[in-house]
C-alpha cells in the first residue's frame, strides 16, 4: 500500500463521493440521529480538504473550516472500512493539525457523536479534551465536542 495526501477543497469530486459514503455509513449506524445531525451543518461551506489515496484510489478524507480567527473546526474525517485501523485516520488528523497551525490557528475543535465511543477514545488519545458543546451543537445531547491546542 502506497498512501499519498491530496490537498484540495470541498468541490473535489473524490471528496464529495467520500463525504456521501460517510453520510450513508452514519445513516446505517445511527438511523434518524444521522439525519438530524447532518441538518445541523449548513449546506455550503468552504473547507480545506485532505484526501488519502492508495494507488490512485481515494480511501479517506478529512477537512477543516475556520470557526473563528484562532480556531479551526475539523470534520468529515472518514476512512473506508477496509482501510480502518491502519493509522490512516491518525495521519489525516495530524496532517490537518500541521496545516492549520501553519495557517496561524491556535486551536482545533471538533464534534463527534455520543453513540460513537470509539471516536471519542480516538480523539482523546490525540489529546483532544471534552468541552462544552459549541454552536450549532449547543443543545444537542447526541453531540460530544472536543478541543486541542495546536
Amino acid at each position: 500500500m502506497t498512501f499519498k495526501f491530496i490537498y484540495t477543497d470541498e468541490k473535489n469530486e473524490d471528496f464529495i463521493l467520500l463525504d456521501n459514503e460517510q453520510s450513508a455509513y452514519y445513516l446505517n449506524l445511527l438511523g434518524n440521529i444521522a439525519i438530524e445531525y447532518r441538518n445541523l451543518y449548513p449546506p455550503k461551506q468552504e473547507y480545506f480538504v485532505v484526501i488519502v489515496e492508495d494507488n490512485d484510489k481515494s480511501i479517506a478524507c478529512g477537512a477543516f473550516k475556520e470557526y473563528s480567527k484562532d480556531i479551526v473546526e475539523f470534520n468529515r474525517i472518514y476512512v473506508k472500512e477496509d482501510y480502518q485501523r491502519k493509522g490512516i485516520g491518525l495521519g489525516i488528523v495530524k496532517e490537518l493539525e500541521k496545516i492549520a497551525k501553519k495557517r496561524g490557528y491556535y486551536f482545533a475543535i471538533l464534534e463527534t457523536n455520543i453513540h460513537m465511543p470509539q471516536a471519542i477514545v480516538f480523539y482523546d488519545k490525540l489529546n483532544y479534551n471534552l468541552i462544552e458543546n459549541y454552536e450549532p451543537f449547543k443543545n444537542n445531547n447526541n453531540c460530544v465536542c472536543m478541543k486541542k491546542k495546536l
